[in-house]
């Protein structure tokens, strides 16, 4: 009998244990919950929710990318406040997956990399996953995209600070690196090296202690123990700014945010990184990553928030070493603006969207682009691969006239900037041997097609806004208070995201939420989603978010084990700020 007792007393704690572990708390919040309910959608088909709002945190706000992978689904999490996230599903249960040394944001805590917007594609057999860093906006306040590699268990940097050490030491002093001290550059000291003369110049200096960790200055020169250091914190200011290194207050005019850059002191420690697989593939103002996609046997890259340079395209062929594309910035064209490193502004603030379709006998692969402001026209282009670099067809520079969709942003005109015109290639999908893109534009979100991808007048058709079956934004409304506060016709539409499923080619719409513009929470009504069978007609899926009005947009599209997936973001595609914790939504058959 006493022993019946003592065996007893040891199931009930064992058990007790095992109901209150931590492991046992994680598992259960972030199961797949039967009460969550199936959503009836307007077209007659049932969704449901399978995940807890932003698994379990408010700052999760959206769901940037998805990938099957190894019978899982993967999640790239924007977080703004800690850092990136990455998250799996089994079709059941949803785990974080921790990066290495059991960081759980930032991949090595840097909260710079809030994963703004990002990319995963499968390639020989590992899972790369394009970080960002920073937000839209001249100002930087970024570390530069990464890019790292994942199999399962284990975590490679690919494109990283962290995938080699070329010099490292500690800052012994620092002189002239004041604001408006007479000298742009600034001179750090370490009194312990002695290196040869200019042994880092084109190189990056990279704060690693301190306040100003993740900070990082162009090395203009070096002498036996010290670097003259420019800053470079403005796009289209390189050289010209003044190296501070106590904190200071940036304001960005447009999408308007304010940040501190933090403080850099004697005594900090450094790192010296030179070469490509350095952060931002050695240019910390390519601030993310927004495409990845294999073509050919090679995994390629795109670009974006590129203000100084413009957006690039790299590709690899074996995982580790990378080569760009021709032209390797911009797609080679460039506005006459003297404020711009050798008075080139980057026409293509960056490359947004990477696609492969077969409508001209053989897959190809495509580039959308991301528009600027200058003489050449200020709106989007669009590019193929060819075997000597990107050739345009759309374009000013593709024919002598200037009428046609084959011009600056597919015909918006020359005075085509983000409030009037197709400004921004956000999306491209290939669908029943046509290819159509996915428009950005202040002026409503529009959807273009081709048959032929050819730089011909007349190639490109549009489905949504222009001439199409339904109005620019898909349902033409205006935002009152945006539209009031930046005097001009602002939607509340902006931007969609095309995906191919069965029979439908699908469209995730992003609504726009900028409350210091006028656009605030109170205008919500919840994002959409629209399908269409022919790539003409529209039918609407869901006009409110699935019922929740602070779903600001349907971001990332997946297919998992035959079941199509879509996530349901509650933050800004700027820098407006989140609602809350991002959904994920499962389209049941």
């Amino acid at each position: 009998m006493k022993h019946s007792k003592v065996v007893l007393i040891l199931f009930i704690s064992v058990f007790l244990i095992i109901l209150l572990s931590p492991w046992s708390i994680a598992d259960e919040k972030n199961t797949q919950k039967e009460s969550y309910s199936k959503i009836e959608a307007l077209d007659g088909s049932y969704w449901i929710q399978v995940n807890e709002d932003g698994f379990g945190d408010e700052n999760n706000v959206a769901v940037v990318a998805m990938k099957e992978y190894q019978n899982n689904l993967y999640a790239l999490v924007r977080n703004d406040k800690e850092g990136a996230e990455v998250w799996r599903f089994d079709g059941k249960h949803w785990e974080q997956v921790l990066f290495p040394n059991n960081v759980e944001n930032g991949i090595y805590n840097n909260y710079f990399i809030n994963s703004h917007m990002g990319a995963m594609e499968v390639f020989k057999g590992k899972l790369y996953v394009g970080f960002s860093s920073g937000v839209q906006g001249y100002y930087l306040k970024s570390s530069g995209c990464e890019i790292w590699r994942y199999d399962g268990s284990k975590w490679e940097p690919v494109v990283s600070d962290k995938k080699d050490v070329d010099e490292k030491g500690i800052i012994s002093a620092i002189s002239g690196c004041k604001d408006k001290d007479g000298e742009t550059t600034a001179i750090f000291i370490d009194s312990s090296k002695k290196w040869e003369k200019n042994r880092w110049k084109g190189g990056v200096l990279q704060i690693t202690s301190g306040r100003g960790r993740f900070r990082r200055f162009d090395i203009v020169s070096n002498t036996e123990n010290t670097l003259i250091v420019q800053q470079n914190e403005i796009g289209g200011n390189r050289g010209k700014e003044y190296t501070v290194c106590k904190e200071k207050h940036y304001i960005n005019p447009f999408p308007l945010h304010e940040y501190d850059l933090p403080p850099v002191s004697a005594g900090d420690s450094y790192e010296i990184g030179m070469g490509n697989d350095e952060n931002g593939f050695g240019d910390y103002f390519n601030k993310a990553i927004s495409s990845m996609v294999v073509f050919e046997g090679k995994l390629y890259a795109s670009t974006v928030l590129n203000y100084d340079y413009g957006g690039q395209v790299w590709y690899t062929i074996d995982g580790e070493n990378w080569k760009i594309t021709n032209p390797p910035r911009s797609l080679g064209l460039f506005h006459d603006d003297p404020n711009y490193p050798d008075s080139k502004k980057p026409v293509t603030r960056g490359i947004p969207s990477l696609g492969v379709c077969d409508i001209e006998g053989e897959p190809n692969l495509y580039a959308g682009t991301l528009g600027s402001d200058g003489n050449l026209g200020g709106c989007a282009r669009f590019a193929k691969l060819t075997i000597s670099g990107w050739e345009l067809i759309v374009d000013s520079s593709i024919d002598e006239n200037d009428t046609g969709t084959n011009e600056n942003g597919f015909g918006s005109g020359m005075e085509c900037n983000m409030f009037n015109g197709n400004f921004n290639v956000w999306s491209q999908a290939c669908f029943k041997k046509k290819l159509f893109v996915g428009i950005q534009s202040i002026a409503g979100a529009r959807v273009l097609y081709t048959k032929t991808a050819s730089p011909k007048d007349g190639s490109w058709f549009y489905s949504v806004g222009g001439n199409g079956k339904l109005p620019a934004g898909f349902d033409g409304k205006t935002n009152k208070g945006a539209s009031m506060v930046m005097k001009k016709p602002v939607f509340e539409t902006i931007a969609v995201q095309l995906f191919p499923y069965g029979d439908y080619l699908y469209a995730g719409l992003v609504r726009l939420y900028m409350p210091l513009m006028g656009a605030g929470a109170e205008t919500l009504t919840g994002s959409q989603i629209w399908k269409t069978k022919d790539g003409i007609n529209w039918v609407e899926v869901t006009k409110n978010g699935f019922g929740d009005k602070t779903i600001l947009n349907f971001q990332s599209f997946c297919v998992y084990k035959d079941n199509l997936y879509v996530s349901g973001s509650r933050a800004a595609n700027t820098v407006g700020g989140g609602l809350g914790g991002t959904k994920i939504f499962k389209l049941l058959k």
